[in-house]
């Protein structure tokens, strides 16, 4: 055994808690975790691994006397039945359940013993015998709880147990469309101060509409931490916006604070001709223009700023961020650090109202992880796991795995507080979103991670309870018919894919990782997939194509539009064979700065080509529509000739009763002497007795 290999005591308590002891990488081999990693990732959960022995035996005990596991995930089907565990002196008789609605009052309250399915068993652990019931839900045998949380509570002698039930529907199912493209602060907006704004991701949302599109794809727009780290997908949360994207021209403010276009006039002679964002210089320049706009606002009782009040009580998420950033910035008890928090508060709740009147058309990110030292992981630090960073195994393109800088989310901690902050974090954005894509999908079901001190490829795998996890996103989904998009790219176990079926979730179709080059000929993308030329992480399609991409572009757009797959997304800048990618992993210079060639008037000039998608794509939909109607007719053939011919053999079965002739004549029946008794003529005709 290797020096650092793990004991049989240690293997069995990682195992217990979900912690993975090998995988099998991208090349196919197993991977053993070792017991430095092991032990570092338990205490990151919480499990002292000192004494695993004893470890596994209170775990254990505890699973064992739990009566309701914490949440439950229950599909909507007959019979809808979740488990319950009785100590052995306590008969069901005795106990009441109640579910109630997520407004709290009782949907249904009842004995628990009519509810009880059937016993499951039972079993003792150190002297304490639980027996184990299955116990349906629904009011009745023959109705199901209808899509929703619900709060489940099973009460009896010396106890009380509750858990929170998820009722999940499928994710809302995508309509045949295609969309665009472009991150927000690439866009160059009219005027221009260095970065693009929430109204310009509307006029583009507006312009790509006019040609047919049906959504605008862009990266995730949460807040920065910090402007020398503008990766997207390390926000300081994700509960509010990025106010770097508010246009302070088209706020009302504006006209209480007269001095505020001539600073981004001066800004916007600056920007003509910049080729990356200077996240650091524009932020300080929207804060100038935005902090006397807000002072003004809170000055002053108005009509708006009841409005802005009303939105800090409805959003207390946002005002607690604010409070944050002020925080941050100034000493506590000071009256800087009221107006640092009022103008945060502001600046959310105009970010909130411009990104809505973008539209509602809008393709927004979910990124997997947030920023180690932002406000989700210090406000909502017992969500996180210490000690360890998210990440990803060595594979192809990276030998040496990754660190993604982020603190997973703690699974035990998210079923404890019944997943509150995920909750509150995807209505968030759903609020805002028509198609959300959920950054690195096999998260729901687990997650590599690297224990902080160690390298990327002495990480583990650790389980997320998946079922209650894709319950919830399918029903936050539904419950503001938001299409859900899964990241599930490079190596995904087939289970992470066939659960994305199951929960109806797009999967990520992308030409340049389907081949080993330009030209090769491509797989079909599956119909339930929303397929790309390329992701923000891979060369442009100008530079991964080489020489001759100008005529190849056109075609192989023709093959995304004709294909099945039931979203696609063209990168706007493809059209003009931009070369610059967003982001190239593992460097820093320029990754997340790019800004767009063209300004949005610009734009206009690459409408023929995405006006092609559209008509292709239509052409495509009712060839689809029509081959599905011709199905529907041949099928009605069939089964009208079947009917045909069970009326037909019905009709022949049909026989016409004979006239009356009276009663049928009796049976004679003769008396034989000797014990043999009564016997009837047939028996006579048979010989002797």
């Amino acid at each position: 055994m290797p020096a650092n290999a793990p004991d049989d005591a240690l293997a069995e308590l990682a195992e217990l808690f979900g912690v993975q002891t090998a995988y099998v990488d991208a090349a196919g081999q197993r991977r053993t975790a070792g017991r430095d990693t092991l032990v570092a990732v338990l205490g990151a959960l919480g499990v002292p691994a000192d004494d695993p022995d004893d470890a596994v035996r209170e775990e254990l005990v505890r699973r064992h006397l739990e009566v309701l596991a914490p949440v439950i995930a229950s599909p909507p089907m007959v019979p809808q039945v979740i488990e319950v565990s009785l100590p052995r002196n306590v008969h069901p008789r005795d106990c009441w359940l109640t579910i109630h609605r997520q407004d709290e009052s009782a949907l249904h309250r009842t004995r628990l013993m009519p509810a009880v399915h059937r016993p499951v068993g039972g079993s003792n652990l150190e002297g304490q015998g639980m027996d184990r019931y299955e116990v349906r839900i629904a009011p009745s045998v023959v109705s199901v709880l209808s899509p929703g949380y619900y709060r489940l509570r099973v009460e009896g002698p010396d106890l009380d147990a509750s858990s929170l039930v998820i009722v999940p529907p499928r994710c809302p199912e995508p309509e045949r469309t295609w969309g665009i493209f472009l991150p927000v602060h690439s866009i160059r907006p009219s005027p221009d101060w260095g970065i693009g704004t929430y109204p310009a991701l509307g006029d583009l949302s507006a312009w790509a509409s006019g040609l047919g599109a049906g959504f605008v794809g862009t990266l995730p727009l949460f807040p920065l931490l910090d402007p020398e780290d503008p990766s997207p997908y390390l926000p300081a949360t994700r509960l509010a916006w990025n106010e770097l994207y508010v246009d302070p021209t088209a706020v009302p403010e504006a006209e209480l604070v007269p001095g505020a276009p001539d600073v981004l006039g001066t800004a916007s002679s600056r920007a003509l001709g910049s080729t990356l964002v200077d996240y650091a210089a524009t932020g300080a320049l929207v804060r100038q223009a935005l902090e006397p706009m807000a002072a003004a606002l809170w000055s002053t009782p108005s009509p708006r700023r009841d409005q802005l009040e009303d939105f800090a009580r409805t959003h207390p998420e946002v005002a607690a961020y604010a409070l944050f950033r002020a925080e941050r910035e100034v000493p506590a008890g000071t009256t800087e650090r009221d107006q640092a928090t009022g103008y945060h508060l502001y600046a959310q709740w105009v970010a909130d109202q411009q990104l809505a009147a973008a539209g509602d058309r809008l393709l927004l990110d979910f990124p997997v992880g947030v920023h180690p030292d932002g406000f989700d992981a210090c406000v909502h630090a017992a969500a996180f796991a210490g000690g360890v960073q998210g990440g990803a195994p060595p594979d192809p393109f990276f030998a040496q795995g990754q660190r993604w800088g982020f603190r997973p989310l703690h699974p035990a901690a998210q079923r404890a507080s019944e997943y509150g902050y995920l909750i509150a974090c995807l209505r968030h954005a759903m609020r805002r979103a028509s198609v959300l894509r959920l950054d690195h999908v096999m998260s729901l079901q687990r997650l590599y991670w690297v224990p902080d001190g160690l390298d990327a490829t002495e990480g583990a795998y650790v389980d997320y309870p998946h079922d209650e996890l894709r319950a919830i996103v399918c029903l936050e989904a539904a419950q503001s018919s938001t299409v859900v998009v899964g990241e599930d790219l490079g190596t995904v176990p087939e289970e992470v894919r066939a659960a994305m079926t199951q929960d109806r979730m797009l999967r990520s179709w992308v030409l340049e990782l389907e081949v080993h080059g330009p030209g090769e000929r491509a797989p079909v993308p599956p119909e339930m997939s929303i397929a790309s030329i390329a992701t923000h992480d891979l060369p442009r399609f100008a530079a991964w194509w080489g020489a001759g991409a100008a005529d190849a572009l056109r075609p192989t757009l023709d093959q995304l539009a004709v294909s099945p797959a039931r979203l696609v997304m063209v990168d706007v800048e493809d059209l003009w064979l931009e070369r610059r990618p967003h982001n190239r992993p593992g460097t820093t210079f320029g990754n997340w700065r790019h800004r767009s060639e063209r300004t949005l008037e610009e734009m206009a000039s690459a409408g023929e080509a995405l006006a092609r998608v559209d008509r292709l794509r239509r052409a495509e939909q009712l060839a689809d529509e029509r081959r599905a109607a011709a199905q529907r007719a041949a099928a009605q053939r069939v089964a009208d000739a079947a009917e045909a011919e069970r009326a037909a053999r019905q009709a022949a079965a049909e026989v016409v009763p004979p006239p009356a002739m009276g009663p049928p004549p009796r049976r004679r029946r003769r008396w034989w002497g000797g014990s043999g008794g009564a016997r009837d003529d047939d028996r006579q005709r048979g010989g002797a007795p």
